[in-house]
């Protein structure tokens, strides 16, 4: 298992419904049936441009610190709640997800036309749908792994108030070796294309319990427009 790649094409489909339910609910309850028209024709326009990929790789925990999990190879993932929920994991599942580059094109040249809110509810459309991809991921990776009686821990993500260092993304990104799906990364820390993510989640039989998802140990809470911390 250790050092291996896997490989995911996921397929997501949401209603109008689903994305109303995340924070920009009053955006949508507050449009005219003009704007609900142009979000409907948006959101199909997204399902038809994501290419929602993920590649993963599990690397065994060599030990931890208080704010720090070594992994073999000697690089260091450096968060204080990944070390209380993770700690006692015997190794971390690195994973990234992305929609590809077909949403940003189409919203560049959204942008370059003057079509504003084509570009916005695209921009939401595809956030949603990354966000959605991620959890489809983590439900298919648990079930596997609970088949194999390992359990694993709520997956977080560097650039969250939780963890604040996003050059973490750096170590995950070389580990996970994303450019197999077209994903790559700036000094910064920033990954392209945009509607890109990063998760880590602890793996072993003995871990501690913890709140339902990340939304909960993060500082932004409900202001966040994507908390499922409701």
């Amino acid at each position: 298992m250790y050092g291996l790649m896997d490989y995911y094409k996921l397929n997501v489909r949401l209603t109008e419904k689903d994305v109303s339910c995340t924070g920009w609910g009053r955006l949508f309850r507050t449009t005219t049936n003009c704007s609900r028209s142009l979000v409907n024709e948006v959101l199909q326009e997204a399902h038809r441009l994501a290419r929602a990929e993920a590649v993963c790789k599990t690397v065994p925990v060599v030990k931890t610190t208080g704010t720090q999990i070594f992994l073999a190879g000697g690089q260091a993932l450096t968060s204080s709640l990944l070390v209380r929920l993770a700690g006692t994991a015997e190794s971390m599942l690195l994973v990234v997800c992305t929609l590809g580059h077909l949403i940003d094109r189409r919203m560049e040249e959204y942008s370059k036309k003057g079509l504003a809110a084509h570009a916005y509810f695209l921009d939401v459309a595809a956030t949603c749908i990354i966000e959605a991809a991620g959890r489809q991921l983590v439900a298919k990776i648990k079930s596997q792994l609970e088949a194999c009686g390992l359990k694993t821990t709520i997956p977080l993500g560097p650039g969250h108030s939780y963890w604040k260092n996003l050059q973490d993304q750096r170590i995950i990104y070389d580990l996970v070796n994303p450019s197999t799906i077209g994903v790559n990364i700036l000094k910064s820390g920033i990954m392209l294309p945009k509607k890109s993510l990063s998760m880590v989640m602890g793996i072993g039989r003995q871990l501690p319990p913890s709140a339902e998802n990340h939304c909960y140990y993060c500082s932004m809470g409900r202001k966040c427009p994507l908390s499922r911390a409701r």
